[in-house]
């Protein structure tokens, strides 16, 4: 399937999504992958109260002086039919009032400004792929709930732009 593909389910779900009240996810995680020509094959979640330790650059130091309410990380691999496999980032950051949150979206979405830290690779049996945040969308959800997402190539030769596209889904994965 070519990256047009996926774009279209992803603009499908998007579609479904707000047409169901906003910007909400189904319920079933693995949901938003099944019209993509792509399967999840295994994912690790983690939860925690404070986001400052699990950042870098000047998203840390924002996150010292803004602190999150609550993390939430997922680590996933997704594959298609050609054997071609990504591994996805996402990470759901919230705040206890909106204008924190943008704050927040505006700061990481600025390439090169520090990010969250993913999930280890070895809790998937991979190894440790380095994100570089080129492969990455964002959105906000019910206001206060910034959500990240970001793909890299493990195996398969996916483009940058397949990879974009993958993140474009990824954000809309319901929260763990």
């Amino acid at each position: 399937m070519g990256s047009g593909g996926l774009i279209a389910a992803a603009a499908l779900v998007g579609v479904v999504a707000a047409g169901a009240g906003g910007l909400a996810a189904p319920g079933d995680p693995d949901e938003v992958w099944r019209d993509t020509g792509l399967r999840v094959v295994d994912r690790a979640t983690r939860a925690d109260d404070e986001c400052a330790s699990h950042s870098f650059g000047q998203v840390q130091e924002l996150l010292k002086a803004v602190p999150c309410v609550a993390l939430d990380r997922m680590l996933l691999t997704v594959t298609d039919d050609k054997g071609g496999t990504a591994v996805v980032f996402v990470a759901w950051i919230e705040f206890d009032d909106r204008d924190k949150a943008a704050e927040f979206k505006r700061l990481e979405d600025v390439h090169g400004t520090g990010d969250l830290v993913p999930l280890s690779g070895s809790l998937l049996r991979i190894e440790d792929v380095p994100f570089t945040a080129l492969n990455y969308d964002s959105t906000v959800v019910d206001g206060v709930t910034v959500v990240i997402a970001e793909a890299e190539n493990v195996a398969g030769g996916f483009t940058a732009e397949y990879l974009d596209d993958i993140a474009a889904v990824a954000v809309l994965t319901p929260r763990p």
